[in-house]
């Protein structure tokens, strides 16, 4: 995961170009997306830990082998998930049906290439299209440059936080979404702060 301020800024514009140039719809307007993060998920499913988080269903298949990332720490309480450098995702949920939890499954078997994205207008999990296994190789024209799941109306995210979580002085920043059914995504960024504020300005600019 980025941890470095100014490569992450770097990184917040690239994932800001590619998201306006290839994936907004006409007249859509990009609130928050999120880079990449490489790292293992955790997740509380009806007070029950799991970490690593492992979805139990089926989910879109990515090229290349699943990523040898050191495992987390057993039996760290799930308030101190920040604490751990290899988590860079949780979510808490009372159903593994729940919003959060399904947005997790995609971030936690996706060998850390999906990412969320919100707008205007809808919120949604987003992949290269290139790294799908199912994608063609090589260049094809109108080839999608992303490929969108887990979409839904924005109106189902009811708060976007950038809470300090953890033990850990400094506490860490991270990105919260918290949704319509009461679960709750969590992501680490060095840039939280500044990423909520810049999508609450954008989301009140045009009201």
């Amino acid at each position: 995961m980025e941890t470095d301020p100014r490569r992450a800024a770097h990184n917040d514009e690239i994932v800001e170009t590619e998201l306006t140039r290839h994936w907004l719809d006409d007249g859509e307007r990009l609130l928050l997306g999120c880079p990449p993060v490489r790292a293992h998920v955790g997740a509380l499913v009806g007070g029950r830990r799991h970490v690593p988080y492992a979805p139990a269903r089926d989910l879109p298949a990515v090229r290349g082998d699943r990523p040898r990332w050191p495992l987390p720490v057993e039996n760290l309480p799930a308030e101190d998930w920040t604490d751990d450098p290899t988590l860079g995702y949780w979510a808490t949920a009372d159903h593994a049906d729940r919003i959060a939890l399904r947005i997790a499954d995609h971030l936690a078997a996706s060998h850390g290439e999906a990412r969320v994205v919100v707008t205007d207008r809808r919120i949604a999990v987003v992949y290269p299209t290139a790294v799908l296994a199912g994608a063609a190789s090589g260049e094809v024209v109108d080839a999608p440059v992303f490929t969108t799941f887990e979409e839904r109306d924005v109106e189902h995210l009811t708060a976007l936080d950038a809470p300090f979580l953890g033990h850990s002085i400094p506490p860490r920043p991270v990105i919260a979404f918290h949704f319509t059914d009461g679960s709750q995504l969590y992501t680490r960024d060095v840039h939280a702060v500044l990423k909520v504020r810049r999508a609450r300005d954008r989301a009140h600019a045009h009201r």
